[in-house]
């Protein structure tokens, strides 16, 4: 079959619609309706063959001039030209021919035949298709949108000469113009009735991930990041239902789900996807919205550029996708970003963007400052950049030791005042600013923080999640729970949101709820090592140290250079009795250290455990090292022993207070191992004493550690402890077992039996 390419002006008319070729105007009665050229070229290879169908493979090789682009592109056209023409629901006109291609139906009149000549195609398409964002398909109706009307053309121009039509056609117009009478009323019902329901029911959309199809890392982190960024800006918009990434990576990533099912399992209704690629220094990026209930493109767009407008793409593709989806919401409600003044920053970005959301060792940290520095050395005032810098210090010690708590706090403090200065509502910023409130016991300015990012983004699940920090800091466990369970709900295909859901069952004893959404995050993200790091820490309270081992191992076989889980499964060996284990464990961390004072403690850990071996090089070791007291795991014994034994109390007391100097000042989960050293040393106030009472009530068998204590101090167990004596008793091995009332005694033989057992039970 041989085709014409359409003529630079001119008219054709399908049945009574009235196709302008050089304008790009279809007009239906007194509506008019612009379409891209490629689609009018499209439109006129099928008419000039009507009734007969078009192959697609023909009408790509014409329309795109030989150029290889997917099929995607050619049913975004016939889409365009669907709604265009008024066939999207009934798709008469346009006529898909399954596994062949296309066939228009309908009377095409030609004023003067189709054209013959071979013009040199025109300056609007070649600019459309290689530089610029195609123009908006219209909205679908049933979100309260309208086929609006673009503004007319005058009347002399693009309808010369004039189409003969018929006495058939004639007939036909009278009719259809009946018929578009009774549809236009139609439609004035559906638009009023749909604008008054969205403001009682939001419109749900799921960002998927943009497909990378170009290998190189610069194509991945732009893929991923721009994901983000549109998922972020979706999520800003009250009146969306949006999500979260973790959620819909989830549900994309699983074997053969088609678009319906992943829509179905997110429980939305329409779903962003697309593609990027990158061809030498040009990205071509694709993007699609679809109502997955209809299979229909809503809308779909197609950019080609280079890194320099990457940004302004991005946020034009935000644009978009928000005036598609609510046409009718002021555009008030779009989030706005400022791009920053260096692309090259922007691409640092990115990068340290896709580390901060997708690292699961502990190289991610060190990878997402890196590139995130970078982006700020070249543009100081990129307000994103230093609210995600800010974040990272702020979680500073949250996992591996990644610097100096007083060198972290410095930069956090500096990355939220730039951050704050640039853009009052950086999100990652604001974050930062209510952990390190948390930490500092300014319970009050971290919840009115929190409280203004959910005003604004109600369903911001890691807000959520920090809220539930903020709540266990304040000693409300049931709220914390609430808190927590609010982030689950929003994003329950998140491996962190399980984790946490899992940490907060943990500080409320419920430790099968706890192992149960540990294991969920597991099952999520098998290579999540911070999953099975408190799978561990769980097993551990129980006293299956067997079991948390192995965990521990779990992770080691997908990260072996976190020094902290290095750390961790050495002492659950020795807890174990196994002190080979132990030192080979103690000996990789040191070697993870590098030459620095921290290693050297963990080359010698065993021989500083041992009795009359508390010397003043161990003292200053543990002193020095940022892994004494972390989420995982404390060396708090360890020193506290070293003071015992070298008899000097009140520097311990010193130490002590110093320490807690650094937190907030009632006892909490985050720092009541503190309070209760201190009590073992001298006498808290009386409101203190009651608060470490009441927390232990509260947080039951994760009270037992803090009998060691009193007892490596020679003292009977403390009175607030009395009653938890069914919980696992760390460092146990420290406590000679003639130092102890008989009861203890006999609660120490029962843990070296049960450790015995569990170690023959690990041995081959």
């Amino acid at each position: 079959m041989s085709f014409n390419p359409p003529p630079g002006k001119g008219c054709f008319t399908i049945n009574a619609i009235v196709v302008d070729i050089g304008d790009h105007t279809i007009r239906q009665g007194k509506e008019i309706r612009r379409i891209e050229p490629k689609a009018m070229h499209v439109l006129y290879i099928l008419a000039c063959h009507p009734n007969d169908t078009v192959e697609r493979g023909e009408l790509l090789r014409d329309v795109w001039n030989g150029r290889v682009v997917v099929e995607e592109a050619l049913t975004r056209i016939i889409s365009q030209l669907r709604q265009a023409l008024g066939d999207s629901k009934q798709r008469r006109l346009i006529q898909t021919v399954p596994k062949k291609g296309y066939r228009l139906r309908g009377e095409v009149n030609w004023p003067e035949g189709p054209a013959a000549s071979t013009p040199t195609p025109n300056e609007a398409e070649t600019q459309a298709d290689d530089t610029s964002p195609q123009p908006l398909p219209e909205a679908p109706v049933d979100t309260a949108q309208t086929l609006a009307p673009t503004e007319q053309t005058p009347a002399d121009k693009g309808f010369s000469p004039a189409p003969r039509i018929s006495k058939k056609a004639l007939l036909a117009a009278a009719l259809l113009f009946l018929v578009i009478a009774v549809v236009v009323v139609t439609l004035n019902k559906t638009v009023t009735d749909d604008a008054a329901l969205a403001d009682q029911q939001r419109i749900s959309v799921a960002v998927l991930p943009l497909r990378q199809l170009s290998n190189d890392d610069d194509t991945l982190y732009f893929a991923d990041g721009i994901t983000e960024e549109l998922t972020d800006s979706l999520t800003q918009n009250p009146n969306l239902d949006v999500p979260s990434r973790y959620s819909t990576l989830a549900v994309a990533s699983a074997d053969n789900n088609s678009l319906s099912d992943v829509a179905g399992s997110l429980g939305v209704r329409y779903l962003v996807e697309g593609s990027v690629r990158r061809i030498d220094d040009e990205f071509k990026i694709a993007v699609r919205l679809i109502d997955a209930g209809t299979d229909r493109v809503v809308w779909s767009e197609s950019y080609t550029n280079t890194a320099s407008s990457l940004f302004a793409i991005q946020q034009n593709i935000a644009r978009r996708l928000n005036e598609a989806l609510l046409p009718q919401a002021n555009e008030s409600v779009v989030a706005q970003t400022s791009s920053p003044d260096n692309i090259e920053a922007y691409q640092y970005y990115l990068r340290g963007n896709y580390w901060l959301m997708n690292g699961k060792t502990s190289e991610w940290i060190y990878k997402s400052e890196a590139a995130l520095q970078q982006a700020v050395e070249l543009a100081p005032d990129f307000a994103a950049a230093h609210g995600k810098l800010a974040y990272l210090y702020a979680r500073h010690d949250f996992h591996d030791a990644f610097m100096p708590r007083e060198e972290a706090l410095q930069k956090a403090e500096a990355a939220i005042t730039t951050a704050l200065r640039n853009n009052p509502n950086e999100t990652n910023a604001l974050l930062a600013s209510v952990i390190r409130a948390t930490s500092a016991g300014h319970f009050s300015e971290a919840e009115a923080i929190l409280e203004g990012i959910l005003s604004r983004q109600p369903q911001h699940a890691t807000a959520l999640y920090i809220y539930s920090e903020l709540e266990l800091a304040r000693n409300r466990f049931d709220k914390a729970l609430s808190r927590a369970q609010q982030a689950y709900d929003l994003d329950p295909l998140s491996p962190w949101i399980n984790v946490n859901l899992a940490i907060v069952h943990f500080w409320r004893s419920n430790y099968q709820a706890a192992l149960e959404a540990a294991q969920n995050a597991i099952s999520i993200d098998s290579n999540y090592t911070w999953a099975y790091v408190w799978q561990a820490k769980i097993l551990h309270r129980q006293g299956q140290l067997g079991a948390a081992i192995g965990s521990m191992l779990q992770s080691a076989e997908i990260d072996a250079a976190s020094a902290v889980n290095s750390a961790y499964t050495g002492l659950l060996y020795l807890e174990l009795g196994d002190e080979p284990q132990a030192e080979q464990w103690f000996r990789h961390t040191a070697s993870l250290l590098g030459d620095t004072p921290q290693a050297r403690f963990w080359q010698d850990f065993i021989r500083f455990t041992e009795p009359g071996q508390g010397s003043d090089v161990a003292r200053q070791l543990m002193l020095e090292q940022p892994l004494l007291d972390n989420r995982i795991f404390s060396l708090l014994p360890l020193l506290y022993q070293n003071y015992i034994q070298a008899g000097d109390n009140d520097a311990a007391i010193r130490f002590l207070q110093s320490q807690l100097a650094n937190t907030a000042p009632e006892v909490n989960v985050y720092n009541y191992r503190y309070f209760a050293a201190l009590q073992a040393l001298t006498v808290l106030p009386g409101d203190t004493q009651q608060g470490l009472h009441k927390l232990a009530a509260m947080i039951g068998d994760n009270a037992t550690p803090l009998q060691i204590y009193p007892l490596m101090n020679k003292q009977s167990v403390a009175p607030y402890l009395t009653d938890k004596q069914g919980g696992w008793l760390d460092y146990y091995w420290l406590l000679p077992a003639g130092q102890t009332d008989s009861e203890m005694r006999h609660k120490l033989e029962q843990q070296r039996e049960e450790a015995a057992l569990q170690r023959a039970g690990l041995t081959p």
